[in-house]
């Protein structure tokens, strides 16, 4: 019995001794080791400078904010008299830069192939008359609109004037024009369109059937670009975006003010865009956006009868909204007449 004893006291000796964990002491972990960075390789940073600035309010407290500094203004070119029914004694200023040089309205350019605008405002009244006869409404609409417009001048008419030499030379225009010319190659063009026509019957594809439409006319889309920008109505396209506000008079709160195509976001972001990219040509002209807004409605041709067509419209929203739809202004473009067909 006392050798087990022995024996028993001598296993429980073996037994490791720890010490409570509020009694040990842990030394802290060692510093993690630093690794030497990879050589840093310059990124390329460009650098883009805009000329910004802000004009001053007027008297209803507008503004507008350019991101871009413009190369002209062509509200500048807008008279009062092309916004209000109300006579005004107050002339824009491309009309004082007139009067002053002693010309009348040297920036009016005619139409294309017109001379001046006296011989236009007199075959325009002549090509748009109701009737062959000279009645007395078209008597008061020949001086309304021809002999008392700003821009007639009667020493314009030569001494030979003859209506029928005006009407040979327009008639003849565009065969004197070079091929090349912007106002030769924005002509009509007649082609074969194929549309795709819903069938009852079973398309892998599921598109339709092939139909081929004849006698498509339409003007080549870039050459009415080229033809619309150099016509003398382009004075008047706004050509670098802005964003437009109010300034409260009351509190100094200025609020966003859209109202027109080239003050939204989105113009003035692709125009920002724009100016960023490469020029790797050397060219040194102005880069700008040409806004296409694109209109078709069916329209009766006649009175009596049922001819009608179908054309597809074209303006650009560089125009105010103001003046695109003032109808003497021409800022509609037709591109394309939509034929009728039958399946």
């Amino acid at each position: 019995m006392q050798q087990e004893c022995h024996g028993g006291a001598g296993l429980r000796s073996t037994r490791p001794r720890r010490l409570p964990l509020r009694f040990r002491d842990e030394l802290p972990a060692p510093p993690p080791t630093i690794e030497e960075p990879p050589p840093t390789v310059l990124r390329r940073v460009i650098l883009y400078v805009f000329n910004s600035f802000r004009t001053s309010v007027n008297k209803f407290g507008i503004g507008r904010e350019y991101r871009h500094r413009p190369s002209y203004d062509p509200d500048a070119f807008v008279s009062v008299d092309q916004l209000s029914n109300v006579p005004s004694d107050h002339p824009s200023i491309s009309e004082r830069a007139d009067h002053s040089t002693g010309s009348l309205f040297p920036s009016q350019l005619p139409p294309w192939p017109w001379k001046n605008m006296s011989i236009w405002r007199l075959m325009s009244w002549k090509m748009t008359s109701t009737s062959g006869l000279t009645s007395e409404a078209q008597v008061t609409r020949l001086v309304s609109e021809v002999l008392k417009a700003k821009d007639f001048n009667v020493d314009d008419l030569p001494d030979n004037f003859n209506t029928h030499t005006e009407m040979t030379r327009f008639d003849t225009s565009e065969a004197t024009l070079d091929p090349t010319d912007i106002f030769q190659t924005d002509g009509w063009r007649e082609s074969a369109a194929e549309i795709l026509v819903p069938t009852r019957e079973k398309n892998p594809g599921g598109n339709g059937q092939s139909f081929t439409v004849q006698g498509f006319h339409h003007r080549p889309l870039v050459a009415v670009i080229r033809a619309a920008f150099s016509e003398a109505s382009s004075r008047w396209f706004h050509l670098t975006p802005f964003k437009r506000f109010w300034k409260s008079p009351l509190t100094g709160q200025e609020q966003r003010v859209y109202d027109e195509l080239y003050t939204s976001d989105t113009w003035n972001k692709a125009h920002d865009e724009l100016q960023k990219q490469k020029r790797d040509n050397g060219c040194k002209l102005e880069w700008v956006i040409a806004g296409l807004m694109f209109w078709s409605d069916a329209t009766h041709l006649a009175q009596f009868g049922n001819a009608s067509a179908w054309p597809i419209y074209l303006f650009f929203g560089n125009q105010s909204k103001y003046t695109r739809s003032c109808p003497t202004t021409n800022a509609c473009h037709p591109i394309a007449f939509i034929p009728s067909v039958s399946l």
